[in-house]
């Protein structure tokens, strides 16, 4: 399902970090169809092989959004959503739900907690 040497905060970074390389790979997409648009032979595989990495790329990011919303806690899945799924810098935060400084820090740690042990129950159930 996921990474298993990677701690849970690692992967939840990892996924954050993979939203700016799906819009890159959108930009790079749409040049190599400009450049490409009268060389069908060669912007097929180009083509291919870009969309191909944006489709792995959005599903890793898709199943971590489907153990985040597995999440019991309303208030726990909200942070981490706002926070790796839609990139909402740690500082903004608080601002960002209507939350105290200390709510989010918190709730942040309880979050990570309570997803550690979610996934290692689903990874057991897989097995």
């Amino acid at each position: 399902m996921f990474e298993i040497n990677m701690t849970i905060q690692e992967q939840l970074r990892d996924i954050r970090d993979l939203k700016p390389a799906i819009k890159s790979l959108e930009l790079e997409l749409t040049k190599v169809r400009e450049q490409l648009k009268t060389l069908p032979t060669l912007l097929e595989p180009q083509e291919n092989e870009i969309l191909t990495a944006i489709r792995e790329i959005t599903a890793k990011r898709q199943r971590m959004a489907d153990l985040i919303n597995k999440l019991s806690d309303k208030e726990q899945r909200d942070l981490l959503t706002a926070q790796y799924i839609e990139g909402i810098k740690t500082k903004h935060l608080a601002e960002f739900l209507g939350w105290k400084e200390k709510e989010v820090q918190s709730t942040h740690r309880k979050a990570i907690k309570n997803l550690e042990q979610l996934q290692n129950q689903l990874g057991q159930s897989e097995a």
